[in-house]
């Protein structure tokens, strides 16, 4: 998938209901009420986060692009796709961003001092420096390199055919790979930076980090599948044990208590806009979620009636038709999963 592409993945799915930035927020990982319901909303969970460092110039780029090249069409107000963006197919992406929350960086820099410790120790060359410097990431390493005895060349060569195999089976191109493995490093030979890779395949630096965030989703999803001894210890601490962000399960811990949305917000010197925030999310995240101390039965059929009719999830659109919710009443009845409607 190159950039364009995941941006108009994600305008496909807002089309005419967000503004132009949504998917930048979403992109960059941005964890505000907005962007989480979205994620929700409009099944956007595979993209979220998935670029952390996005350069605001960068996304403004593409856009732009976007507009010269037909996709777009002027609107100040929403996105406004063409037909020839509707018409668009884009490929299905192993992109997990929900899931991973970005620890596919905490994987590749395990995963980069592993390789580069068999290659010197494989040739007698004990000293070297390390390529990634993190402290906690070096004393992991060493612990589990210890944990699976690391000097035994038959190890070194088990951890290479698991790695083989794994990625072969990752369901991405030659080049998605290929960006991977040119980032790493051994005795005598320096990973490749970002620009170097870009120019060499002639695509731009952000297709090509974009690429290698599908690439490692995609693997550690083989990985997590086919659990090969050695590179599953690479998972430790990599999948989010819980799908609401810390701030919403800590909410979520006082709800099951029995404190009120009012008396959260006061306990955690908190808006009361930012507890609501924090319901959407577990609405959206707990199928059996218990909506109705917020919004009856009636008022809830109706708010979802009414976004069906106008076939929108704008909150605006929705009220001016049932002045009687509240705009958090909305948000939470969109959020529901459509099973337990």
């Amino acid at each position: 998938m190159l950039f364009t592409e995941l941006i108009l993945a994600i305008m496909k799915a807002v089309n005419r209901q967000r503004t132009i930035s949504s998917p930048y927020h979403l992109i960059k990982g941005k964890k505000s009420g907005q962007t989480i319901q979205d994620i929700g909303y409009f099944g956007l969970y595979p993209y979220f986060g998935v670029l952390p460092k996005l350069d605001k110039k960068a996304y403004d780029g593409a856009v732009q692009s976007l507009f010269l090249q037909g996709y777009l069409l002027a609107n100040d107000q929403v996105v406004d796709l063409s037909e020839k963006a509707l018409d668009l197919d884009i490929e299905a992406s192993p992109l997990n961003g929900w899931k991973y929350r970005g620890n596919e960086n905490l994987f590749f820099s395990r995963l980069s001092l592993i390789v580069q410790t068999f290659s010197h120790f494989s040739q007698q060359a004990n000293v070297f420096d390390p390529i990634v410097s993190n402290e906690e990431i070096q004393s992991w390493v060493k612990i589990y390199l210890n944990r699976i005895r690391f000097r035994d060349l038959t190890v070194a060569q088990r951890f290479k055919e698991e790695l083989v195999i794994t990625l072969t089976d990752t369901a991405v191109s030659e080049t998605h790979k290929m960006i991977v493995m040119e980032r790493l490093s051994g005795l005598g030979l320096s990973g490749m930076t970002w620009q170097q890779i870009a120019a060499s395949k002639n695509l731009s630096v952000m297709d090509v980090q974009l690429m290698a965030v599908e690439t490692l989703h995609g693997w550690m999803a083989v990985i997590e599948r086919s659990k090969p001894p050695l590179l599953t210890g690479l998972m430790e601490g990599i999948i989010q044990q819980s799908s609401l962000t810390e701030s919403a399960q800590r909410t979520e811990k006082l709800f099951e208590r029995g404190f009120s949305l009012e008396q959260i917000a006061s306990l955690r010197q908190l808006k009361s806009s930012t507890i609501e925030d924090h319901f959407v999310e577990l609405a959206m995240n707990d199928p059996y979620f218990n909506y109705a101390p917020f919004v009856d039965a009636a008022l809830f059929e109706a708010i979802i009636a009414e976004s069906r009719r106008q076939k929108t999830k704008r909150l605006r659109e929705i009220k001016e038709h049932l002045p009687e919710a509240s705009y958090f009443q909305i948000r939470l009845a969109l959020a529901i999963r459509e099973e337990q409607g």
